[in-house]
């Protein structure tokens, strides 16, 4: 299979390195808690990663004989994703230090996200709190396909050992295909563990 990525014509290996020089320095931004990205970052990372995956979907969906190559298959993540969102800070002279802690809205701004596979998110418990309200989006793929950072890596030797509990997906903001809930940890792990009843 071709490797879709823009302007580039390099030999697999070649890009398997540059895909994994990109994925140390993604899995490794610093996010505000108050504002997420930074934009313009986001922007580089979406014009390759993001690249990579939409490309990959498009190829796949015009010539379904490429879902078995190796290479896509090194990296390609089908199924459910959850990412959680911070309250932030946000302008109130009500308040006497002149601000109030909300929870934002969601930016489906279409681009690259860091996403996990991990409803209880135990690999990111140490910069979470189970008891504190977020905004927990739940993802599902559906035939969009995101990018399983530690599949590629294992895939390729190119392991990290600080990132791989976070059990890290890359995924894009699609909105037709994500859920929001407002609530806890504690409560959204009980939501996913509670079985569904026949009324439900």
């Amino acid at each position: 299979m071709h490797i879709c990525l823009p302007e580039l014509y390099l030999p697999e290996k070649d890009v398997v390195s540059l895909i994994g020089r990109y994925l140390k320095s993604w899995t490794e931004i610093p996010l505000s808690p108050c504002s997420g990205y930074d934009k313009e970052k986001l922007k580089f990372y979406d014009g390759f990663l993001g690249t990579l995956i939409r490309k990959t979907e498009e190829t796949l969906r015009e010539n379904p004989q490429y879902a078995c190559d190796p290479f896509v298959n090194s990296w390609k993540y089908q199924g459910k994703l959850y990412r959680v969102l911070h309250a932030c800070e946000a302008k109130d002279c009500r308040y006497r230090d002149g601000y109030r802690t909300e929870l934002p809205k969601v930016d489906y701004h279409g681009m690259i996200s860091h996403w996990t596979d991990d409803y209880r998110f135990e690999g990111l418990m140490y910069k979470l709190s189970p008891k504190e309200k977020y905004i927990i989006l739940e993802a599902d793929s559906g035939e969009h396909i995101g990018f399983d950072v530690n599949r590629f890596r294992e895939a390729f030797g190119l392991q990290e050992h600080f990132t791989k509990g976070e059990r890290e997906i890359i995924f894009p903001m699609y909105k037709d295909c994500i859920m929001e809930h407002r609530m806890t940890i504690e409560e959204f792990v009980q939501l996913k563990e509670t079985p569904l009843t026949e009324s439900d």
